[in-house]
């Protein structure tokens, strides 16, 4: 189990955080996608371990001549040493906690409610989901739901919902190549919570993970936010974190 973690980052680095082209920067590596420009998760700087010798201001500057707005730091020390540099520079900090599925759900829920859709299916909820946040502009929200289609020309994506009289009341993504799965933009629109859907969508995009030939199945967390919990207990254990600083403006 020691390469799960770089085999999840490999995984994210491949679909969900894909681009279309990279280029090579002192610290890492730029990656673009020109098909969704708006997008930060398709158009950053990502690095792995650094020097101790570097610094934020020095990374920080090198993301801003590359025209990146956000840095992907998989080495969690490394990220914890910058991230108060980052943050006193104005910049956002995102902690992502990666959790693996590893042992038997702790909670049931029923399954049966899952079906299986297309992508456009799930634009509506989409974004409904998203119009709530602050720097959803509609052109923002529509890189962000093309952004499904470019995971889909990576990976084999997969799509679920459950919905209530005909309506998408929830939703999730599962990426995978056919080892390893990705389980990924869980949302259950407001009204409809409280009901068991989560689970149930999370068990099923994972049933269906293990039909699929995958022996690691993991999903990324807000490592400051509740959810982490509820995967918890449907047997999802932490593998690994990052650092994710993100230049405002």
């Amino acid at each position: 189990m020691d390469d799960d973690l770089p085999r999840a980052f490999g995984l994210i680095a491949a679909g969900d955080m894909g681009g279309t082209r990279t280029e090579a920067s002192r610290f890492g590596l730029a990656v673009f996608d020109e098909r969704v420009p708006l997008r930060y998760d398709s158009n950053y700087l990502l690095v792995d371990e650094l020097p101790e010798a570097v610094s934020a201001d020095e990374l920080a500057e090198e993301a801003r001549r590359l025209d990146r707005r956000a840095v992907m730091l998989r080495h969690r020390p490394t990220g914890e040493r910058l991230a108060p540099r980052f943050e006193a520079l104005g910049w956002t900090i995102d902690r992502g906690l990666v959790m693996a599925h590893r042992r038997e759900p702790a909670r049931t829920a029923d399954t049966g409610l899952v079906e299986e859709v297309d992508e456009a299916a799930l634009r509506p909820a989409r974004r409904r989901q998203l119009a709530v946040e602050p720097w959803a502009t509609p052109a923002v929200v529509e890189q962000l739901l093309d952004a499904k289609l470019a995971v889909a020309q990576a990976l084999t994506a997969r799509f679920f919902a459950v919905r209530v009289g005909g309506e998408v009341a929830g939703y999730v993504d599962l990426y995978h190549d056919g080892r390893t799965a990705q389980i990924e933009d869980l949302a259950t629109l407001e009204e409809h919570r409280g009901r068991g859907y989560a689970s149930a969508l999370v068990l099923h995009a994972l049933q269906e993970a293990r039909r699929a030939g995958c022996d690691l199945v993991f999903l990324v967390a807000d490592a400051d936010d509740w959810p982490k919990l509820l995967y918890g207990r449907l047997g999802f254990d932490e593998l690994g974190r990052y650092v994710k600083p993100v230049r405002p403006g």
